[in-house]
């Protein structure tokens, strides 16, 4: 008779056990959906944070200049290389080839594409052969050879214009400085 008691004990024992259990698991199903159901003001606080940041992106992709401002820049630094050049003032045609080189690496991180034209791949194969030998000439010191290695870039260019759908910009030797406040001569002592 004892025997039977202790197992009527250790049956009710055991129903409790798989009532509490059961009534744990039925709560935690509860949480878990829950959690899986936007939570109100965190929920709202996320999207209105996402947005902020989508609106931060936005201006700032319209903050960065565009292919066209980075082109003029590399217009420019190209009209100084030459008239560095011609002056033969070697240290200044090496900064602005420096500078022209920098633009051109920024322009390929842009990924531009203009009518099927990838134009990071046009920069990085103008980088490695006409602006090679701009480099080149600079440091032999050669008028001849940087004339040649410069309308060899200036075709290269231009080449790019006509087949990107832009025939009507072509760039030519500058006839005039691009600026009027520098001096291209290199100072004296």
């Amino acid at each position: 008779m004892k025997h039977q008691a202790y197992l009527w004990g250790g049956l009710v024992l055991n129903i409790f056990l798989i009532v509490g259990l059961l009534f744990k698991i039925n709560s935690l199903e509860t949480e878990v959906r829950s959690l899986r159901q936007p939570n109100g003001a965190a929920w709202t606080a996320l999207q209105e944070e996402l947005k902020r940041i989508q609106a931060d992106v936005q201006t700032g992709k319209e903050l960065v200049p565009g292919l066209g401002e980075y082109m003029t820049t590399i217009q420019l630094h190209a009209g100084k290389l030459w008239f560095a050049a011609a002056a033969a003032n070697w240290d200044l045609a090496q900064y602005e080839l420096d500078e022209l080189k920098e633009t051109m690496e920024t322009v390929k991180k842009l990924n531009a594409e203009k009518n099927g034209v990838k134009i990071t791949n046009v920069m990085d194969s103008v980088l490695q052969t006409q602006i090679a030998e701009l480099e080149k000439s600079i440091k032999q010191k050669s008028r001849p050879e940087f004339q040649r290695a410069y309308d060899e870039t200036l075709s290269a260019c231009n080449g790019c214009h006509t087949e990107s759908g832009n025939k009507f910009i072509q760039i030519t030797r500058p006839s005039a400085p691009p600026v009027a406040n520098q001096k291209w001569e290199m100072p004296t002592k």
